[in-house]
């Protein structure tokens, strides 16, 4: 059912402002419009510790998932579209900890009802060894959950 009244505001008519109610298969497809990219590479829900470099302050955050050519994560304030930084990943290695530096580029954001961000960003370049580095990390959290 879709009810809707015209907005007008400063900038003129912007069509109908709708109250939509979608069958959850919708809502995937319209998701999937949205974020086409979203299911290129699988990803595995992970969380670590990231911390995002920009304008030469490091923003905490938390992974949600990553996979070999990006990662979701949770941050205070928002990016801008398109924005380069780089991220350090803190990934465990037993009782160590293995810092990872990648360039990576903000691809969407939405906000999320903690206040927070949830940003999804490309990996775009890394030092020499780090992407074969979290390609076999992942490979191995893979084998750990089968073997649990």
């Amino acid at each position: 059912m879709t009810t809707g009244t015209p907005f007008r505001g400063l900038l003129g008519n912007l069509g109908s402002a709708r109250m939509e109610t979608q069958d959850p298969a919708k809502k995937a497809k319209v998701a999937k419009q949205k974020y086409d990219f979203h299911k290129r590479f699988l990803r595995k829900p992970v969380e670590i510790r990231v911390e995002v470099e920009r304008f030469q302050e490091g923003l905490a955050s938390s992974s949600v998932n990553m996979s070999p050519s990006g990662i979701c994560f949770d941050v205070g304030e928002p990016l801008d579209d398109d924005e380069r930084f780089k991220v350090l990943l803190y990934i465990p290695r037993g009782k160590e900890v293995e810092i990872l530096k990648v360039e990576a580029r903000m691809v969407w954001q939405e906000p999320i009802e903690t206040g927070m961000f949830r940003t999804g960003a490309a990996f775009e370049k890394f030092a020499p060894g780090d992407e074969r580095r979290i390609r076999q990390w992942l490979l191995d959290l893979g084998k750990e959950e089968k073997k649990a």
